[in-house]
Order: structure tokens, then C-alpha cells, then sequence
């Protein structure tokens, strides 16, 4: 038996759920980096109001020095951000297949063993994978035949 190479097409084990998990990490990025950088923003705004109100004129050189100052700053908050949405996105490839992998196998073993009796299975409206349910509600609805 050779070594399996997965192709990228095949790459995501439950697409729907992996994506939509991928997802969620991915708005969390989004509202942590926007939060982060407001924070930023604002401090630079604060001290050129401050001084302005203290009366350093619009063209001195300190203005320059914190414009130079924020731009250094942006650069390398955007280049961590950036590195941190390729870590932040890995890491959920690798959660979702930990959780889709064994779920698909679970899929499959479901639609070939046989259950006893019991409760329809039911998931909530928001769980991921809702489609477990039909495939074992069918084996349910076979053994009983």
C-alpha cells in the first residue's frame, strides 16, 4: 500500500462544516484586529489633539515624528495580522479536521451498524454536521423493518 496524497479539492474531510468553523476563526480575527487597532488609531489622534492644545503649530516637526512614528507602527501591526490570519487559519484547518475526521467515520460506520431502539437523533438548529441526523434517523427507520 503506497502513501496517500491528498489533493486539494479533497483537502476538506466535511466541507460545509470545516468551512463554516474556518470561518468563525476568521471573524474573530477580523473583530480582535479592528478592536486592536482602533486602540491604535486613537492614541495617535489623542496625541496630535493634545498637541495641538498645547500649542505646538500644525507644521512642526513633532507632527512629523508621529506620522513617521504611526506608519512604522501600521507596518508592522498589518504584517503581524497577517501573520497571525495564516496561524489563525491553519490552526483551524487542523481543529476542523480533528473534529470532521472522526465525525465522517462516525457518518459511515452509522449508515452500516445496527441500532437498538431509542429516541429519533435530534440535533439543536445551530449544531454543525445536522446532516448526521437524517443518516441515522435512516438506520434507525431500516433495523425496524
Amino acid at each position: 500500500m503506497g502513501t496517500y496524497k491528498r489533493k486539494l479539492k479533497n483537502y476538506l474531510i466535511e466541507p460545509e462544516f470545516q468551512l463554516k468553523l474556518i470561518s468563525y476563526f476568521a471573524g474573530l480575527f477580523a473583530f480582535t484586529t479592528i478592536s486592536l487597532y482602533s486602540t491604535v488609531f486613537i492614541f495617535f489622534w489623542r496625541l496630535r489633539q493634545k498637541a495641538l492644545n498645547v500649542g505646538i503649530p500644525e507644521g512642526h516637526i513633532f507632527f512629523q515624528f508621529i506620522g513617521n512614528e504611526k506608519r512604522d507602527l501600521d507596518l508592522t501591526f498589518a504584517l503581524l495580522a497577517l501573520v497571525n490570519l495564516i496561524v489563525l487559519v491553519g490552526v483551524g484547518v487542523v481543529v476542523s479536521h480533528r473534529i470532521a475526521g472522526p465525525l465522517h467515520k462516525l457518518k459511515g460506520y452509522l449508515a452500516r451498524v445496527i441500532a437498538p431502539e431509542g429516541p429519533d437523533f435530534k440535533l439543536r438548529k445551530n449544531d454543525f454536521l445536522r446532516d448526521l441526523e437524517p443518516v441515522v434517523n435512516e438506520l434507525k427507520t431500516r433495523i425496524k423493518e
